[in-house]
């Protein structure tokens, strides 16, 4: 049976710190979690749209990881600037946009998310503990992945929310829109033209018997 998928949703790393704990992460998910990580840009690449490639690969994983560290850090500015109740904000650090698409992208399709926040990082949008999800604060750093903390949580969440997910049938995801025919074996294709062949028949059974039965008595 292959192994469970879980998509990384990581900007590109912009210093060796960062790169390091993608690689551990990596790491860390195929060897104590025993998962198959799809990283875009390390084992998938996109030919076009990177939409379109994160959409595809993600519909065929089983649970999302996303980890937010710091893209962009402002020093002074101002929300709501020009309104009524302007604020101020200072030595604000934020993540990459792309967090925020692909955490959208996998709550649509029902996957079980997992957050892992830099500490420091401003929350926004997706990149907050919510009811359906879970926010893991850490340093983004190499050794943190060794924490028994984090490790256990980590494995937590895959043993509890990704497995079972990766044990439902996939012609399920076929039949609510989340998988598309051509990406199904020749099994699961054949259980999706069952379903809806006995559906048909049930329908013509019922449309050829009702009208008699809605028939009054005389």
């Amino acid at each position: 049976m292959a192994a469970p998928r879980i998509f990384v949703s990581m900007g590109t790393p912009y210093s060796d710190r960062y790169l390091q704990f993608r690689d551990e992460l990596e790491t860390f998910l195929r060897n104590s979690c025993k998962v198959d990580p799809r990283i875009i840009g390390k084992s998938d690449y996109p030919d076009g749209s990177p939409l379109e490639k994160v959409r595809d690969v993600m519909r065929d994983c089983h649970g999302v990881i996303v980890v937010a560290y710091e893209r962009k850090y402002l020093q002074a500015g101002v929300e709501k600037r020009g309104g009524k109740a302007p604020i101020t904000l200072q030595d604000r650090a934020y993540t990459t946009p792309w967090n925020h698409i692909e955490s959208a992208m996998a709550f649509s399709l029902g996957l079980p998310l997992y957050v892992i926040c830099e500490n420091g990082l401003s929350e926004e949008g997706l990149i907050e503990s919510k009811l359906d999800w879970y926010v893991q604060y850490m340093d983004i750093s190499r050794s943190e992945l060794s924490k028994t903390e984090y490790a256990d949580s980590i494995r937590a969440w895959v043993e509890k929310r990704v497995v079972p997910r990766s044990k439902r049938p996939r012609f399920l995801s076929a039949l609510q829109g989340k998988l598309r025919l051509s990406e199904m074996t020749g099994g699961e294709y054949m259980s999706v033209i069952g379903i809806f062949s006995t559906v048909f028949l049930i329908g013509a059974a019922v449309a050829k018997w009702l009208p008699g039965l809605l028939v009054a008595k005389p």
